[in-house]
C-alpha cells in the first residue's frame, strides 16, 4: 500500500499550488499500524515549511510595491533568514528593497520579510519553551519537545535560556502597569466584600552564582499567595533586592483577583526581617498580621528550655514548684498575645527574665532566648492582633498556605534536585514566568501580546 500526502495551497486570487509533503509505503507484512511519531514529525514539519513559505512570498509580493504610488520598489540585494518554530528551523529567502522616493529622499532599504515576522522565534515557540523551562530545567525540556516535535534544531540551551529571559522581562514590565479596577456592587449600591481572605508573604533562598562555596553565597526570595474566599489562590514571586516598587507590583496583583484599591486586604507573615519590611511596603493596601504558629513555635521552646533547668542542682530559696511557676508565666504572657495586648505579654516575660536568674549556664541560654523573643515581639508589635477574636471569626491566623508556597514556586524548580546556580536577575526573570504558568495566565499573556494566537485556540475544521 503506497500513499501520498498533498498540501494544497490556494491564495485569494484562487489559484492553487500543491506541495508534496510525504509518501508513506506499508507492507503487507508490516506490523505498524497508523504512521509512526518519526513520520508525524516529518509531515508537520513538511507542512508548516511549505505553508510559511507560501505566506512569506505573498508578504514580500504585497511589500514590493509602494503602497502610496503603486510604483514597483527596486532591490537592494537578498539575504537568508532563520526562523524557528515548533515544527522546525526553517531557512527563508529574504530580499531587501529600497523604499520609495515619494516617502524620502534617503537611501534607505528594508526587509519586508523581518518587518512580517517581527522576531527570529514564533509566539508558539517561545510560549513552549517558558511553559517548560518554568516547570523542568532546561535540559530536560528541550528532550522532552524534540521527542514530540520535529523541532530540527530550532533552538538551542542558550537561545531557550534567552528567550526565556525576555518574556520573563516582559512579565516583570507588565507586573508594574495599573489594572483599572471598579468596585463589584451588590443590589444595594455598596461595594462586595474582599475575594480574598487574606496574602500570606514568606521568603526562600537561592543559590547565587558567584557562591564561594556550597555553604555560602544565598540571596532571598520573596514569595507570596493569596486566600480566596472561593476558588484557588495565585501567587508571585520576586528578588527583594531587584524590586523598585513592590507596592506597584502589589497592587496590579490584587487588581487580576478582583480587589479594588479601596479594600483592605491582611498581609500575613512571620516577621522575619526582610519579610517584615516587604509588608511594611504593602501597609498601603491594608493591614499586617503577624503569623501566630511562628508566636506558638517561639513559646513551645523556650517552654522546653524551662523544663531543661530542672536538670540543675537546686538553688537556697527557691520554690519546689519553680519550673511549674516559670511555665505559669510563660503561659500567662502566650495568653496575652492570644488576645492582642503584647505590652502585658512583654511585662511578664521581663518579669520572667528576673525570676529565671543567671546562676546557670542553662539560665543564661534561658535569658539569651527570652531577649530574642521580646525583640521579636517588639518589632512586630503593630502586626498583633487579636487573634482570638479573628479565631472566632473564622479569620486566617497562620500562614501555613504560603509556606507550601515557597516550595512550589521556589525550591521545586530553583533549588531541589537542580544543581544550578543563579544570577539575581535570571532568578528574578524565571520566577516571573514560573508564577504565571502556575497561576495558568501564562497563555493569556502571549495571546495579549500576540493576537494572533487567539485564532490558533479555536477547533480546526477537517475536511469531510
Amino acid at each position: 500500500m503506497k500513499m501520498r500526502i498533498q498540501l494544497i495551497i490556494e491564495n485569494e486570487s484562487g489559484l492553487s499550488t500543491t506541495a508534496e509533503i510525504a509518501a508513506i509505503e506499508r507492507a503487507d507484512t508490516d506490523d505498524l499500524i497508523g504512521i509512526s511519531l518519526e513520520e508525524a514529525k516529518t509531515m508537520t514539519g513538511g507542512v508548516q515549511r511549505a505553508l510559511v513559505e507560501s505566506q512569506a512570498g505573498e508578504a514580500i509580493h504585497r511589500a514590493s510595491t509602494c503602497p502610496d504610488c503603486q510604483v514597483p520598489l527596486r532591490r537592494n540585494g537578498s539575504h537568508r533568514m532563520c526562523y524557528r518554530t515548533p515544527f522546525g528551523r526553517l531557512e527563508l529567502n529574504s530580499p531587501r528593497f529600497y523604499c520609495c522616493r515619494c516617502q524620502t529622499n534617503a537611501r534607505r532599504s528594508f526587509s519586508p520579510l523581518a518587518l512580517w515576522l517581527g522576531s527570529h522565534a514564533s509566539p508558539e515557540l517561545q510560549y513552549l519553551e517558558a511553559q517548560f523551562a518554568a516547570q523542568l530545567s532546561y535540559g530536560v525540556s528541550s528532550r522532552i519537545l524534540s521527542a514530540v516535535l520535529p523541532l530540527q534544531h530550532a533552538t538551542s540551551i542558550t537561545t531557550w535560556k534567552r528567550h526565556v529571559a525576555r518574556v520573563g522581562g516582559r512579565l516583570d514590565e507588565d507586573a508594574h502597569h495599573r489594572l483599572s479596577s471598579k468596585p463589584v456592587l451588590n443590589q444595594f449600591g455598596l461595594p462586595t466584600r474582599n475575594p480574598l481572605r487574606a496574602v500570606g508573604i514568606d521568603g526562600g533562598y537561592v543559590k547565587a552564582s558567584d557562591a564561594p562555596s556550597r555553604q555560602e553565597g544565598w540571596f532571598e526570595v520573596m514569595v507570596g499567595k493569596s486566600l480566596p474566599r472561593t476558588g484557588n489562590g495565585q501567587v508571585f514571586a520576586f528578588v527583594h533586592r531587584l524590586e523598585p516598587k513592590p507596592n506597584e507590583r502589589m497592587e496590579r496583583f490584587l487588581a487580576e483577583q478582583g480587589v479594588f484599591p479601596a479594600q483592605p486586604t491582611t498581609f500575613l507573615s512571620d516577621g522575619g526581617e526582610t519579610v517584615r519590611q516587604a509588608q511594611g511596603e504593602f501597609r498601603e493596601f491594608g493591614e499586617p498580621i503577624l503569623d501566630w504558629f511562628h508566636v506558638a513555635m517561639r513559646t513551645t521552646q523556650l517552654s522546653q528550655t524551662i523544663k531543661g533547668l530542672a536538670a540543675d542542682s537546686p538553688i537556697e530559696g527557691d520554690s519546689a514548684n519553680r519550673i511549674d511557676e516559670l511555665l505559669r508565666e510563660l503561659n500567662r504572657a502566650k495568653a496575652y498575645l492570644w488576645h492582642g495586648s503584647p505590652h502585658r505579654a512583654l511585662r511578664t516575660l521581663e518579669v520572667l527574665t528576673w525570676d529565671i536568674g543567671t546562676e546557670t549556664s542553662r539560665a543564661t541560654a534561658l535569658q539569651d532566648k527570652l531577649d530574642e523573643f521580646m525583640n521579636y515581639i517588639i518589632a512586630n508589635l503593630a502586626a498583633i492582633p487579636n487573634y482570638a477574636d479573628r479565631h472566632r471569626h473564622g479569620e486566617p491566623i497562620a500562614t501555613g498556605f504560603v509556606e507550601s508556597a515557597v516550595n512550589q514556586v521556589v525550591s521545586k524548580r530553583l533549588v531541589k534536585k537542580q544543581q544550578m546556580r543563579w544570577t539575581m536577575a535570571g532568578a528574578h526573570r524565571l520566577l516571573q514566568v514560573r508564577t504565571r504558568v502556575l497561576n495558568q495566565q501564562l497563555r493569556d499573556d502571549f495571546e495579549r501580546w500576540h493576537p494572533e494566537l487567539r485564532a490558533t485556540a479555536e477547533p480546526v475544521r477537517l475536511a469531510a
